[in-house]
């Protein structure tokens, strides 16, 4: 049992982060605090695990200052509103200490882009790995792997909150929130985000974009996709030609003179598949059956239209008479560069290239010539600016 003033220094830091952020209040009171002693040093970021139970090392309340406690208890409420454990990018069957470190380095960069300057001297931010501000965690998390070594930062661990990967100190216990509630507390958070941003401007950039993104409004993702790779479509088959192999209609007017006719081919369509480990088999089939779909629907048989599968490396193109036909090679990284630049040495290279990912993949740094269309399998992914995006839900 924690003494009175130490359980009245945990109120006192409730409230210091509930005031600093009264927006994320709802999420802060649905902590649920579960007192650890004999692990100073371990527990001095005040881990999560993905339950929302925060672990307070007594010997580190008694030590740290109300501002600071307050200040991890907006940082460990941050990892699970925007669901980095869900995000990790790393193994899981065989995690690695390097790959943890890393993540929590880059969801620290993620959240900590925008806070005040006077943050303790722990915390990574984006100026302090030399990388910009405004970034995903994902995009730290390739930036750092590709960039190694990084500026040396001090060792933290925020817990299985950041990662899903169980810690030493976690409690078999019962979620303090279902996942029910935990979405509906990330809602509430979202709207409460909004409320404050109509009566005053003190809202971080960074919870602008999440709340955002996570207040979109749900689309037809299945009828958002067809539109898409259809107008694709139509783009490129817009473009003609000219042929001799059938002579003009106005050839009659010049005798002697050959003139060609206007050709207009039917579109080559390549789709680039994610088959990283991190892509589920459910929502992979979805989106890819649509797509299929669609080009069936408009004509585009099984000599237009070419798979290539990627993780870390393009696997060899595959024709496909049937989708049962389809090999997924892969399930290790991801770099779907490798996968546009096998699409792009075809000679011709496609008139359309659907890529199916959960965007947690670097992307070309210049935009391919050829019309790209993103389905996004991961509402936390990423496509780049110069792609059609179109997020692919489970609902409708």
């Amino acid at each position: 049992m924690t003494s009175p003033d130490l359980r009245e220094k945990w109120s006192a830091a409730r409230v210091r982060a509930a005031h600093q952020a009264p927006y994320l209040a709802t999420a802060l009171l649905s902590l649920d605090p579960v007192m650890v002693t004999g692990t100073s040093g371990e527990l001095r970021r005040f881990p999560t695990d993905p339950g929302w139970h925060v672990y307070v090392g007594i010997e580190e309340l008694a030590r740290q200052s109300v501002q600071e406690v307050a200040f991890w208890l907006v940082h460990q409420v941050t990892h699970l509103l925007r669901a980095h454990a869900r995000r990790y990018p790393g193994g899981v069957l065989e995690p690695q200490r390097e790959e943890q470190h890393t993540w929590n380095l880059a969801t620290d960069a993620e959240i900590n882009d925008d806070l005040p300057p006077d943050l303790p001297p722990e915390p990574a931010t984006p100026a302090r790995l030399g990388l910009p501000d405004g970034w995903t965690a994902e995009q730290y998390w390739h930036a750092l792997r590709e960039n190694q070594p990084y500026p040396p930062i001090a060792p933290g661990d925020c817990g299985s909150g950041c990662d899903g990967l169980p810690r030493a100190w976690d409690h078999d216990l019962p979620p303090a929130i279902s996942p029910t509630t935990a979405r509906l507390t990330a809602l509430d958070t979202a709207r409460r985000i909004r409320e404050r941003l109509n009566a005053q401007d003190d809202v971080p950039a960074g919870w602008r974009r999440w709340a955002d993104q996570l207040l979109e409004p749900s689309v037809n993702w299945r009828h958002h996709l067809s539109a898409k790779v259809r107008h694709g479509l139509t783009q490129a088959a817009g473009r003609v030609d000219y042929t001799y192999r059938r002579p003009s209609r106005r050839a009659a007017a010049l005798p002697g003179v050959v003139l060609p006719s206007l050709r207009q081919a039917l579109p080559s369509v390549t789709v680039l598949i994610d088959t990283s480990g991190s892509i589920t088999e459910t929502m992979l089939a979805r989106a890819l059956a649509e797509v299929t779909g669609v080009l069936g629907a408009v004509g585009i048989g099984r000599r237009l239209l070419t798979v290539i599968t990627c993780d870390a490396r393009a696997y060899r193109p595959q024709t496909l008479t049937r989708i049962s036909d389809l090999h997924l090679d892969g399930g290790g990284g991801t770099d779907l560069r490798a996968g546009f630049a096998a699409a792009l040495a075809t000679r011709p290279p496609p008139d359309l290239i659907v890529a199916i990912t959960d965007g947690r993949t670097p992307w070309p740094h210049h935009p391919p010539r050829t019309r790209v269309i993103v389905a996004l399998l991961d509402p936390a992914g990423r496509a780049p600016e110069w792609a059609e995006t179109v997020r692919v839900g489970g609902a409708s």
